[in-house]
């Protein structure tokens, strides 16, 4: 279910506004509920001593899933950052700044595949 700007938490609409086009306003914000449920400190680690960062572990719907390591509200997955302090993620303007890097970088939604799939901003 798509969500509006205005309904997240005012810390995150700023940087939200701040960073990416008007148009994209109401998809950050729901990519980030899916992701968080707009939790700043949400954390989601399934590494492993037998499956660091990168490693499959399961298939969803033809799907490979890989561990990662990722936190705040837009789930930044560290494992893609391994020199930066994951502490800075949590950071709300960090964490919007370097979703609309890589948002940028891939054109679109496509880094949070399973949640642009469930709003329709994949085909």
């Amino acid at each position: 279910m798509m969500r509006s700007i205005d309904e997240a938490p005012a810390e995150l609409q700023t940087p939200i506004r701040e960073f990416f086009p008007e148009g994209e306003w109401d998809h950050a914000a729901s990519i980030s509920f899916l992701e968080s449920g707009w939790n700043w400190a949400a954390e989601n680690d399934t590494t492993t001593s037998l499956t660091p960062c990168g490693s499959p572990i399961h298939q969803v719907n033809g799907v490979t899933v890989s561990a990662e390591h990722s936190v705040g509200y837009f789930q930044i997955n560290i494992c893609n950052f391994p020199n930066w302090n994951k502490c800075h993620l949590f950071n709300v303007r960090q964490n919007v700044g370097t979703a609309h890097a890589l948002w940028a970088d891939a054109g679109g939604w496509s880094p949070w595949f399973f949640s642009a799939k469930a709003l329709g901003l994949l085909t």
